[in-house]
This record gives C-alpha cells, sequence and structure tokens, in this order.
C-alpha cells in the first residue's frame, strides 16, 4: 500500500472500533475492506482497534497490519454476557465510531456502544440487506445512526423505506492495491491447470454458491468454446465443486474447466489470465472486478449491483446483463480474436484504479465521512 497522508491539523484524531462477527475462516471483501480501512485510518494518526470471533482469519489479517484486535467467542444476537464485555471496553476505551459490519454486530457492539455513549453508530453494508421488518426499524431508530456502503445502487435500494432517510447513508467506493506485478509470471494460471500456453484462459473467482451464478460462466464457455477448443476456465474459490463438475460434463467442458479451490496467490492468477469474468447474479461493489483491473487484467462483468460504477462498458471493460450466457460468450468471442482490444480495455481500466479507486482515496473519504458525522452528533 502506498503511503496515505497524515491527517490534516483541523482533522480530529478518532477512536474508532471497527466490529465483523463473521465466521473464523472467511475472508472476503467485506473483511478486506475493514482491515484496509483500519490500517489505512490507524497509518493516518487514529487509535483504531478490531473486534471478532477467536481466531478469526481476519483479525489475525489486521493483527499482521499492525491493528490491535481482541477476539471473542460470538454466538447469540443479544447475548447479554457479550454484551456486558463489550460495553466495559467501549466505557473503557470511549471510542468515537463503531462500524460494524454485520446486524448481528448492531444487536451485540451496537447495543453496547449506546449504552456506553459512543457519539456514532455506522454499519456497512456491502449488500442491500435491510428489510421492513420490525427488528431493523428499531435498530435504525435506536441503535444505528449512519449506513456506510460502496455503492449508489445499494443505496438506491434503499430509498423505498420511509424510515431510513437517504442523508444518513454515504457511499465511499472500494480500494484496492495496484498489485505490484514484477515478480508475476504470466504463465501461472495456465501451468497451474496443466495447460499449453497458447491456450486462451478465463478466470472466475468466488465462493462456489448461487451468488455467484458460476452455471452461466460454464454455459458461456459452452458456446464460445464450441468451435475453440483451447478456451479454458478457471475458477478460484472454496466450496463445492461437485455440481459445477457436472454441469460441465453435461455441457461438454468438463475437461476445460478447472476448479482451482481457495487460493492465496489470486493476484498473480489474475494478472496471468487472458480474462476475467464476473458472472455474479447480486453484488455490492465487486472486489474481484477492481482487483482484476488492477492487475492489467480485461474484464467481462454482469451488471450486478454496482458493477456500472465501476465499468465503463465498452471503453474499459464489458458489462452483460445478468443471467446471460450467450451475451458472455458473445464477448468471449470478441475478445478472444482481438488482443488489442483486451490490451487497450486493460490499460485504461487500470488507468481508471489509479485515478479512482485507490485504496489511499477510500480510506481519505472514510475518514471524512467519520469526521462530519462526528461533527454533526454534537458530541465530537
Amino acid at each position: 500500500m502506498s503511503f496515505l497522508n497524515k491527517q490534516s491539523r483541523d482533522t480530529k484524531e478518532m477512536k474508532i472500533v471497527f466490529m465483523n462477527s463473521i465466521g473464523p475462516d472467511v475472508w472476503r471483501g467485506g473483511e478486506k475492506w475493514m482491515v484496509n480501512a483500519a490500517s489505512g485510518l490507524l497509518s493516518k494518526g487514529h487509535e483504531v482497534v478490531c473486534i471478532g470471533r477467536k481466531d478469526a482469519i481476519w483479525l489475525r489479517n489486521a493483527e499482521k497490519r499492525g491493528l490491535k484486535t481482541l477476539g471473542f467467542s460470538i454466538h447469540a444476537d443479544f447475548d447479554p454476557v457479550i454484551i456486558f464485555k463489550l460495553y466495559r471496553i467501549f466505557s473503557k476505551m470511549k471510542p468515537d465510531i463503531l462500524c460494524c459490519n454485520f446486524e448481528k454486530d448492531v444487536r451485540l457492539g451496537g447495543i453496547a456502544a449506546r449504552m456506553a455513549g459512543v457519539p456514532v453508530i455506522f454499519v456497512r453494508k456491502g449488500l442491500s440487506l435491510i428489510y421492513d421488518k420490525l427488528r431493523y426499524r428499531l435498530s435504525y431508530r435506536y441503535i444505528v445512526d449512519r449506513i456506510i456502503t460502496p455503492a449508489s445502487f445499494i443505496k438506491n435500494q434503499f430509498k423505498k423505506f420511509d424510515w431510513l432517510s437517504q442523508d444518513r447513508i454515504h457511499v465511499v467506493h472500494n480500494g484496492v492495491e495496484i498489485e505490484k506485478a514484477a515478480s508475476f509470471s504470466k504463465g501461472k494460471l495456465k501451468s497451474s491447470v496443466g495447460i499449453d500456453a497458447g491456450s486462451f484462459c478465463i478466470l472466475g473467482a468466488g465462493a462456489l454458491f448461487s451468488q455467484k451464478g458460476f452455471e452461466y460462466l460454464i454455459e458461456a464457455l459452452s458456446i464460445a468454446g464450441a468451435d475453440d477448443k483451447s478456451i479454458h476456465l478457471a475458477i478460484a474459490g472454496s466450496g463445492d465443486q461437485e455440481p459445477f463438475r457436472k454441469l460441465a460434463e453435461q455441457m461438454g467442458v468438463g475437461k476445460r474447466v478447472h476448479f482451482l479451490g481457495h487460493r492465496d496467490d489470486l493476484p498473480e492468477l489474475m494478472y496471468s489470465a487472458d480474462l476475467f469474468i464476473l458472472s455474479s447474479i447480486d453484488e455490492g461493489l465487486p472486489n474481484v472486478v477492481l482487483e482484476a483491473m488492477s492487475a492489467g487484467t480485461p474484464v467481462i462483468a454482469a451488471d450486478a449491483g454496482g458493477t456500472s460504477e465501476i465499468i465503463d462498458s465498452g471503453s474499459d471493460g464489458f458489462v452483460v446483463p445478468v443471467k446471460d450466457a450467450n451475451a458472455l460468450a458473445g464477448k468471449i468471442s470478441l475478445l478472444r480474436n482481438n488482443k488489442d482490444l483486451r490490451e487497450e480495455m486493460a490499460e485504461r481500466a487500470l488507468r481508471k484504479i489509479r485515478n479512482s479507486f485507490s485504496i489511499d482515496a477510500m480510506v481519505n473519504n472514510v475518514e471524512s465521512v467519520f469526521t462530519e458525522s462526528l461533527k454533526q452528533s454534537g458530541r465530537a
């Protein structure tokens, strides 16, 4: 990560707590966002603590970045033992901001923070997961002060709730690190799946469940690759591979779909792919698209969530309708047969990441939202 500017003289040093009760083995976009935001704010002179489950990967990664962490055994919502422990911590620390990741965090940490007099309580919404039910109405009236979300698309989804005013919702686009590719190998992905260097290898990434739409990506391969057997697909991500293996076999591309499982070297795999595809049905602001663009790899993405806020279709990538294998296949064929277009799109995409989606920009925007919200609370 590049060096962030230290806070300006008119920016008050804040005490900030990030809470995320995600399972211990999960490391996804929301967790990456929290660690990047927390470490960035720490480097700008703020005091930051991260709270989560004992032995959680995201807490271990936070510690590697020099952040203070606290781990608990978190189980039921409204657990009075955890609420009281957090209340004692918040009463002693006196944080200015609590930023929660889940509704469970609101119903544990949010309650404790409100009891302890924490001035501003945020919840981050990477997806539009708020419903018109009593518990949400109560939470967003009495506990949560503000929402931070990575996409205008998500903010607009909340307009349907007359009890949740738009001025409480702040859009801060995700940021990614520009990958340092000097040590990366262009042959990494193809050697990982055991195919010839002259093959054309597409990469997809994400947990293997329905939201990611991998069935449409496999179908697109069967269409685009019907007359071009050199096109392969590699999918990196944890989960049950068997349903997708069976689908690939049924569509006649079983030998050209390769499952990599969880990979810690995803940036290098992206760098070495000929093309990256997001086939998701539902997204927030997909980090994997930003990461692929930052790796200098051309991208095709389904129009899920805030994808169109990242890609200017036809300029720095392509956006196609969700659940449309034919549209995916058409763009695959177009880019497969036009190396110059792939390179031009990838170059423009990398330039966009540097200008608009850097971690520095994201952290500065988070700091600004936190600072202004604290001032407006009257308790700064």
